[in-house]
């Protein structure tokens, strides 16, 4: 391991990182090369690429987050900005921890900390970029209906399949992502097959005696917006493949309507921000 101030590259990345002269705390926070994809409530979200030895272009995502902010500072008093990890610390964790599942993720390359008297100012985490990936919401907007009625059936059943056995990972380890929208899961393979799990700095790992319903939070949330793009009998289906059950029990019926209970104030920011 490679631990400075906070500051940790996984070792298969710190001879890359270094022959690049971004492999110090310092370079990656102030390092602002490709493209800023995304700036917004104090973050910013950098696309780079790099070349290996074998001049493959590796392409990464660094995702930087900054505590000048007073009011920030006081949302986050007990979130890393003065006790506690930060927040590119926790996911960083969180992305490991769901790998350890055999869930895939986007790639933790490395994260870093800087701060100032014990009060966290800046932080940034890296991720390897999956190839050809898209949002799950980007998949269900414009791709799915340009799809022929039969192959956009069938994309669907596989989807719902793939999100039902990711989820039903991270539950059965209990782990909670605790934001899993649309929009961060992201989509790839040819035949969309395979489903990745990121953005998870809220998640959280719970012993079995206190998970109890907390994986109905993720439930309610992925169902959120699912309304529009799936069929009642599909969101049925993948709550069954959840479960690995072919028929529902009065208890099931009750965990459901405690999850549509728990989507519906989610519905109209999650439809909105679609632009539906």
């Amino acid at each position: 391991m490679s631990w400075s101030n906070f500051f940790y590259i996984d070792p298969s990345w710190t001879a890359l990182l270094d022959r690049h002269g971004v492999g110090t705390l310092s370079s990656l926070l102030n390092w602002e090369e490709g493209v800023l994809v995304e700036s917004a409530n104090g973050s910013e979200v950098w696309r780079v690429s790099i070349t290996d030895s074998a001049d493959v272009e590796r392409v990464l995502y660094l995702k930087k987050y900054f505590l000048y902010d007073s009011k920030k500072l006081r949302s986050e008093f007990l979130k890393g900005a003065f006790f506690g990890r930060s927040k590119a610390s926790r996911e960083f964790g969180n992305l490991e921890r769901l790998r350890g599942f055999e869930i895939d993720v986007t790639v933790p390359v490395a994260f870093g900390e800087e701060r100032s008297l014990g009060r966290l100012t800046r932080c940034f985490l890296m991720t390897e970029e999956v190839p050809e990936s898209r949002n799950l919401d980007e998949v269900l907007m414009k791709e799915l209906p340009e799809m022929p009625a039969r192959l956009a059936k069938s994309t669907r059943q596989s989807l719902i399949f793939r999100l039902a056995e990711a989820t039903r990972k991270m539950h059965r380890n209990g782990f909670v992502h605790r934001g899993f929208f649309f929009r961060n899961i992201l989509i790839s393979g040819n035949r969309f097959n395979r489903v990745f799990v990121f953005d998870a700095p809220r998640g959280r790992k719970w012993p079995g005696w206190l998970l109890g319903r907390k994986p109905e939070k993720d439930l309610a949330t992925i169902d959120s917006a699912a309304t529009v793009f799936f069929r009642r009998t599909e969101r049925l289906r993948f709550y069954m493949k959840y479960h690995e059950i072919e028929r529902l029990t009065s208890e099931h019926k009750l965990t459901i309507a405690r999850i549509l209970k728990r989507a519906e104030p989610l519905r109209a920011r999650q439809l909105r921000r679609l632009g539906l």
